[in-house]
């Protein structure tokens, strides 16, 4: 009888005991690491993790050399350079998809077309874009936030899909693919990340 009852104050003990214990864990709050940059400017959310958005394409550069301007200068090369291939090879997967879908796929000249046009297209891309934020490192690399509106994206394939229309098209064909290319080369830019 005394083993039983010394049995169930025991296991009373541990059965309250443990339920404390468990509530403390629950009250207590994670701990948060703060970086401090070179400036003493906590690190932005953006440094390690992507912005998604519909209607912009976010995009950083880090740059880290021997003094600050030139940090920066490197961070918004690395940016743009990521961003002009992004737009190129989106503008080079629609053009060659309808240059083939009209059998010219075997057309150098509309290969090389696809090539000119797809520079043509990034590099007037580039103008829209926007440095949004600035961070330094606390060893002096600068990361950089940039923006570029999806919307300047589709203005600048437009003059390039109806110019690949009316060359390779036909001009009774023209304004109806035209028109299809770009809502193709919409879709592909608006379904897809940076970096894919």
């Amino acid at each position: 009888m005394k083993c039983k009852v010394l049995l169930i104050l025991i296991a009373a003990v541990l059965l309250f005991g443990g339920c404390s214990k468990n509530r403390n864990k629950e009250n207590v709050e994670p701990v948060m690491t703060v970086v401090l940059g070179m400036d003493g400017i906590p690190q932005p959310e953006w440094v390690n993790n992507d912005i998604v958005s519909a209607q912009v394409l976010y995009v950083r550069g880090y740059g880290k050399m021997s003094d600050r301007q030139i940090s920066i200068k490197r961070a918004t090369a690395e940016a743009k350079s990521e961003i002009a291939e992004w737009v190129s090879t989106k503008v080079k997967e629609t053009l060659v998809n309808y240059i083939t879908d009209t059998g010219n796929r075997d057309n150098q000249q509309a290969l090389d077309a696809i090539e000119v046009i797809s520079g043509q297209v990034a590099e007037a891309t580039l103008n829209g874009v926007v440095a949004e934020d600035l961070w330094a490192d606390a060893e002096g690399g600068i990361s950089i936030l940039f923006s570029l509106s999806i919307s300047n994206v589709e203005k600048a394939f437009a003059p390039a899909a109806e110019a690949v229309a009316e060359a390779f098209m036909g001009i009774e064909k023209f304004e109806v693919v035209a028109t299809k290319m770009k809502d193709d080369f919409s879709k592909l830019i608006s379904e897809s990340d940076i970096g894919e």
